[in-house]
């Protein structure tokens, strides 16, 4: 297996199952080609179903058939957005390999939409990456002057193609939900396509029903039967580090990575620390390589801002300060006091009233909860930082 990023979203081979909801997205887009106004693809999967994958390869498809006299995509305006630094890399490095795809073909939806209005350009087809990192309401220092990145979109192309995971929401100036995605697209032309199959980790159902319930606030019984995949809980994130170093050096791509919730440390430096560990956060780098392929970020700790869309071998997770056991229930809760990231929690009309917040810091702490524990393919190294939730979670196994 390759530990390139690339590699892994331009698969050489797809499965059965991708080629069949590949061919079913292409009907849809032909169909859509031939007829009047906007239509609306929507691709639903959890991570690890294969979702930039299935993007890549339509994108490689559409662009190939632009030259292709009698392909349905002759000719035709075709380009592929996405609202996350670290995957802009990758696709655009992506794009300097592959023939016929060039860098200026992927960009952010931002720049996307203010060219479109700048040139009064349309598209003909827009593929999008992580639909639920699109913005939900103003946002004037990235200069998004509208309501909704997803609507100016649809209004600035024929086809738009769009992936999304609720369970990837992170921020309120993203904030989706199934009934908002519905409110924007009913007034046009559009048709759901679902990903169910995990394609990312090499483990059993019943590892993944576990891993579930872990990122819903569920402690379940572990699998008595854990087949390959390499699932572990440490009483301390000293000694779960020392093997994620040692996987590393094995098979590479594994890191550390956890949530909002550490304070600052005393001289006020931005690390994550707990028992003997103590490693500075994840830097967010201009440079091409994406974080988890660099080899100084071993010594790092990741977040979903570096980690969101790619794969680990090992992914070594310490469940923050914010994430607490709560006795009565035998559950994880969050404790919004701990969230120590307020950056995610600004005000939105979308979230009214203090409940509401409440409800929301706690499914964005969850959603952020289910995004590490499913990096890694071959194994998961778990503890937690709150004292009784490490208990319980030892207790297992």
């Amino acid at each position: 297996m390759s530990n390139s990023a690339i590699k892994k979203f331009n698969v050489e081979k797809m499965t059965v199952q991708q080629e069949q909801q590949l061919s079913d997205i292409e009907n849809y887009l032909e169909h859509a080609l031939k007829s009047s106004g906007h239509h609306i693809a929507v691709i639903e999967g959890q991570a690890g179903t294969g979702k930039s994958v299935l993007l890549t390869k339509l994108f490689q498809r559409l662009k190939a058939g632009v030259t292709l006299n009698g392909s349905p995509y002759y000719q035709k305006q075709c380009i592929f957005t996405v609202n996350h630094p670290e995957l802009l890399k990758i696709y655009q490095e992506l794009g300097k390999q592959l023939p016929g795809i060039y860098k200026k073909d992927y960009v952010r939806p931002t720049s996307l939409i203010n060219d479109c209005h700048k040139t009064k350009k349309m598209y003909d087809i827009v593929l999008i990456d992580e639909g639920h990192l699109l913005f939900t309401k103003p946002e004037p220092y990235v200069r998004f002057t509208q309501e909704n990145q997803l609507s100016e979109i649809i209004k600035l192309s024929r086809v738009v193609v769009v992936v999304f995971d609720f369970k990837q929401v992170m921020q309120t100036k993203m904030f989706w939900n199934k009934p908002l995605l519905e409110e924007v697209v009913a007034p046009y032309h559009h048709a759901f396509f679902n990903l169910d199959f995990q394609y990312r980790m090499q483990a059993s159902q019943a590892i993944m029903d576990w891993i579930d319930g872990l990122a819903n606030g569920q402690i379940l019984p572990l699998p008595a039967d854990r087949g390959n995949y390499d699932l572990r809980i440490y009483s301390r994130a000293d000694e779960l580090y020392e093997d994620i170093k040692q996987r590393d050096k094995e098979v590479g791509l594994s890191r550390m990575l956890t949530a909002t919730g550490f304070t600052r440390g005393p001289h006020g430096e931005h690390t994550v620390r707990m028992d003997g560990f103590n490693q500075p956060w994840d830097e967010l780098d201009a440079q091409p390589t994406p974080w988890a392929e660099r080899p100084e970020s071993i010594t790092e700790v990741g977040s979903i801002y570096t980690i969101q869309g790619f794969d680990l071998n090992y992914a070594g997770v310490i469940l923050s300060p914010a994430f607490e056991y709560d006795a009565t229930t035998d559950s994880i809760i969050v404790n919004p006091d701990k969230i120590t990231h307020t950056e995610i929690y600004k005000k939105t009309p979308r979230i009214q009233g203090e409940q509401e917040m409440t409800a929301f810091k706690s499914q964005v702490m969850f959603n952020t909860l289910n995004v590490l524990l499913k990096r890694g393919i071959k194994g998961l190294y778990l503890t937690a930082a709150d004292p009784q939730l490490r208990k319980r979670l030892l207790e297992l196994q």
